[in-house]
């Protein structure tokens, strides 16, 4: 009989799964060190927003990869509640009295049901990949979309400007929506994006995007007859600038004549990664796995 693994005196791990989601952030004017005092000083403002009900998030640290062009740290997520709100006593199955919760101290500096998350910030794409599913702990791009935006409100972060935050959405987001057989209507909501996020696209639409002085661009395209609308190069590459930087959705039939609804925004980022924790940690897989999924 073969000896284990375990009796022959050797310890294995076993594969860890993770998501990976990511956001996009905007700030105007732009400049990587821009972005790196942003991220520093929501830090040191140890800033905490409501994302959900009593769930709060901040960031929980913020420090320089080993490789320069990244910065890496830890997302906090914990549940932020309201002492002045009832208790409940699961024995008499009515709110608790006074008496019943007067010997209840908890210091305001301790919060319960503690996550943390780690995420990976690269200043010359400005995209922040993070840990988004961990084994049961989970944390949606959406709320800490929310958490962002939340923070970017605060006297703290003023001197920043305006903070636009965008989902990235599934790699073949656009790709699933121009498969559509027959569109019959599209619409693009483009937040004005960095210079870096125009490469795609040709020199005269980048000219013709950036002396748009608006906060954003609304497309919208229905179509001339039954025929659908006919997406050229042109709209393909707006679309791949709107996913990153605002909204893609289309409404269409399928071949059988059935309707069918699309948009980036239902689509978020969340790429399964495997990897083993005896030869890798959580922090590097996640950096590899986002150097793969970085726009080009």
């Amino acid at each position: 009989m073969s000896k284990t693994r375990e009796s022959a005196g050797e310890n294995y791990s076993r594969d860890r799964k993770l998501e990976v989601s990511c956001l996009n952030l905007v700030l105007h004017p732009h400049s990587q060190e821009l972005y790196i005092a942003l991220l520093k000083t929501i830090h040191a403002n140890k800033i905490d927003i409501k994302v959900r009900g009593d769930d709060a998030v901040m960031l929980g640290s913020v420090f320089k990869g080993e490789e320069g062009d990244v910065y890496v740290g830890e997302i906090f997520k914990f549940l932020k509640l309201n002492a002045a709100e009832d208790w409940f006593n699961t024995l008499s199955m009515e709110v608790a009295s006074r008496n019943d919760v007067s010997g209840i101290v908890i210091p305001e500096n301790l919060k319960p049901h503690f996550k943390r998350f780690q995420y990976a910030f690269f200043p010359s794409k400005h995209r922040l990949f993070y840990v988004s599913r961990s084994g049961s702990d989970a944390l949606s791009p959406g709320l800490l979309k929310k958490f962002f935006e939340g923070a970017a409100e605060s006297a703290a972060l003023a001197e920043f400007g305006s903070l636009t935050v965008t989902v990235e959405p599934r790699i073949d987001s656009t790709e699933q929506i121009f498969s559509i057989p027959r569109i019959s209507r599209l619409e693009m909501e483009i937040n004005k994006p960095n210079p870096d996020d125009l490469a795609g696209l040709d020199v005269e639409m980048q000219e013709r995007l950036r002396r748009l002085n608006a906060k954003k661009e609304i497309v919208i395209l229905v179509e001339a007859n039954t025929e659908g609308l006919q997406p050229d190069d042109e709209l393909k590459a707006l679309a791949d600038v709107a996913a990153s930087n605002g909204k893609v959705y289309a409404k269409g039939r399928d071949v059988e004549g059935s309707v069918i609804k699309l948009s980036t925004e239902s689509m978020p980022m969340a790429v399964p990664v495997t990897f083993n924790p005896d030869l890798q940690a959580e922090r590097d897989a996640l950096v590899q796995a986002a150097r793969e999924l970085m726009p080009r």
